[in-house]
């Protein structure tokens, strides 16, 4: 994998929203991420059981249950896509039209990369670190499949040539000033002519 310029990436509305949340909570290294601290910041209890993973809402209170006999990281990366529904969506998607159930899938899909990966814990993570462990490595510290990491550095390295190509556009299409070659002669006629105007323009304030 290539070195990362992470100076250009800008974070989205919602990445900006859970680095909020996390910050104010006192969730600031990968040490923090702890599923129960992260589950309580949402009013939502976490249940390890046999059966689908999913969530129940109750008035403001939400249980999120997890296989109990899946790897660790599989239960966290289902955590943090089963938090989305808690955190953005209300109701029961068996109720819902197919599009709107496809769209909420879409948003806790990307509700879990930022949740489980916060872009300013990747950053600090990144520095001085080998490109080619970067997957191992970021797999290992947040705990999460070799996949869904993979899916978080793709996903970074799209945001930032998205940007690198928004601001190759912008320096191509800003207007640049024009510059004239006068000659020396030129340079002398135009300064007698300023000077004309503003004696002109002294002499109309006097009499006025």
């Amino acid at each position: 994998m290539q070195n990362l310029n992470l100076s250009l990436y800008k974070l989205s509305d919602l990445e900006n929203r859970i680095s909020a949340i996390y910050r104010d909570n006192g969730i600031m290294n990968v040490s923090d991420l702890k599923l129960n601290d992260i589950a309580s910041i949402f009013n939502t209890r976490v249940v390890y059981a046999k059966g689908k993973t999913k969530v129940l809402f109750d008035e403001g209170f939400a249980m999120l249950f997890i296989r109990d006999d899946d790897p660790e990281p599989v239960q966290r990366l289902d955590f943090f896509h089963e938090l989305a529904h808690v955190a953005m969506h209300v109701g029961n998607q068996n109720r819902l039209p197919a599009a709107f159930v496809d769209l909420q899938e879409a948003q806790a899909s990307l509700f879990q990369l930022y949740a489980s990966m916060p872009f300013y814990m990747v950053e600090e993570l990144l520095h001085d670190q080998d490109p080619t462990m970067v997957i191992k490595s970021l797999s290992e510290s947040f705990k999460l499949p070799h996949s869904a990491v993979q899916r978080r550095i793709d996903q970074i390295d799209r945001r930032i040539q998205s940007e690198r190509r928004r601001r190759n556009m912008s320096a191509r299409t800003t207007e640049q000033p024009a510059v004239y070659g006068y000659s020396d002669a030129t340079l002398k006629i135009l300064d007698q002519l300023y000077r004309q105007i503003n004696r002109k323009r002294g002499s109309i304030h006097a009499e006025g």
